[in-house]
């Protein structure tokens, strides 16, 4: 496989199509990411790594498509990814069940519809104003930076940027706190041209409480500031509750492929 380097990542474009999802942009406009192709400068197949998430496009026909599924490991940074492709080639979700038999199962996800939202600032506000007084809401700063990378839970907060400089000049961030400690936030997860990705989560001592949700009312607040979208992808039902709470529009379940390797 051939890594593809940064003045070609818009030439691999093609392989991706279908795939509507914030992360690729992000990489193909080269803001975060990582990508490999089986050559160049025609690749049939290629797959794009951005944290804890990859992307497959092309021809997953080939013998050589199968190698480098079952090499996967080589290319991904930790011990797990979601594997995310077109819905309309399922073949790269048979062929990484396939390559994977031990340690992969298939996940459906909830789509959320990616459009430029009108959201009610007002209804948003009264969620931030319900925050509990024991807890504080906070902008991101290098301190909580180093809070979330360093538990499991948060580490997607941040985790495609380079530094906390990287993370602080490009994205953005608002966190609850509890005693000075990290108990919930919505983060860039990854940036790009006039949008991002976004991450929310809460620890699980601290859930029930609607502490993230006060935090994504405050983020999209900030991005209708910024002018720029805020893209919700929901891995659950939880989430895709709460996105829908806050204004988002639902389209329906697809398919993901989880892999522990």
């Amino acid at each position: 496989m051939i890594k593809v380097c940064d003045n070609d990542r818009r030439k691999i474009a093609f392989l991706f199509e279908g795939i509507w999802d914030s992360m690729v942009i992000a990489y193909l406009q080269g803001y975060q990411g990582t990508a490999w192709v089986d050559k160049m400068p025609e690749p049939d197949f290629g797959f794009i790594i951005s944290g804890e998430y990859s992307f497959f496009g092309g021809d997953a026909a080939s013998d050589e498509a199968a190698d480098a599924i079952r090499h996967l490991s080589q290319y991904i940074d930790g011990d797990e990814t979601t594997a995310i492709y077109s819905p309309e080639h399922l073949e790269w979700r048979d062929l990484l069940l396939k390559c994977h038999p031990e340690n992969a199962s298939e996940v459906m996800r909830y789509w959320i519809v990616q459009k430029d939202y009108d959201f009610d600032k007002k209804k948003l506000q009264s969620f931030v104003d319900r925050l509990p007084d024991e807890y504080e809401l906070r902008r991101f700063d290098t301190e909580l930076y180093n809070q979330a990378m360093s538990e499991a839970w948060s580490l997607e907060f941040c985790e495609t940027f380079e530094s906390a400089e990287d993370y602080l000049s490009k994205g953005f961030g608002f966190a609850v706190t509890y005693q000075g400690h990290l108990a919930a936030a919505t983060s860039t997860m990854t940036v790009y041209d006039g949008g991002t990705e976004i991450q929310v989560a809460t620890k699980e001592e601290f859930r029930g409480k609607g502490l993230a949700l006060s935090t994504a009312a405050r983020f999209i607040i900030e991005c209708q500031e910024r002018g720029i979208r805020p893209c919700w992808d929901a891995a659950n039902k939880i989430s895709l509750h709460m996105a829908m709470k806050l204004g988002y529009e639902y389209n329906g379940e697809y398919s993901t492929v989880h892999i522990s390797l």
